[in-house]
């Protein structure tokens, strides 16, 4: 049975299989970027397993991975583990603040059109690293240019 053909089943399991690896790795680049945005208690490291099964087939489960303890206030803290993401580009976005707008409302904006944002002057604003919350701020400037001043940070676990 060895040199039969793949089956259109056994491409669809195959595909499955890849879909949730990678969905897997996305995890792990995501506790990695928590990881590097906050100091955490050390404690015993995480177990992770994968659920590889398809339906109708027996469960299959991937072998446990114990996961770098990451700990410390600087991202090098984690480790050489960690070394390896400091070179990963990030976006981060300054939110001065929010306004939900009707349709007629956006069609009719032009040069001179005053939006009344939902925060006060001198509030401070969000700071998104990839579209999560991390910190709130205040705006500065530097050299000329707009800048914020980190006044507080935010856990991912309250705000994420």
């Amino acid at each position: 049975m060895s040199d039969a053909e793949p089956t259109p089943a056994d491409a669809e399991s195959a595909a499955n299989a890849a879909e949730a690896a990678a969905a897997a790795a996305d995890a792990a680049a995501d506790a990695a970027a928590i990881a590097a945005t906050e100091a955490v208690e050390p404690q015993e490291p995480p177990l992770a397993s994968l659920d590889v099964s398809m339906p109708g087939e027996p469960t299959t489960a991937a072998a446990k991975v114990a996961l770098p303890e990451f700990g410390g206030s600087h991202p090098s803290a984690g480790g050489k583990h960690l070394g390896v993401l400091l070179d990963v580009g990030v976006e981060v976005a300054a939110v001065v603040g929010t306004r939900e707008l009707k349709l007629e409302q956006l069609l009719s904006i032009q040069p001179g059109t005053i939006i009344d944002l939902d925060k006060h002057a001198g509030q401070p604003i969000e700071l998104y690293v990839n579209g999560k919350p991390i910190a709130l701020a205040e705006i500065v400037v530097v050299d000329g240019r707009l800048g914020a001043r980190v006044v507080e940070s935010l856990s991912p676990r309250k705000h994420g």
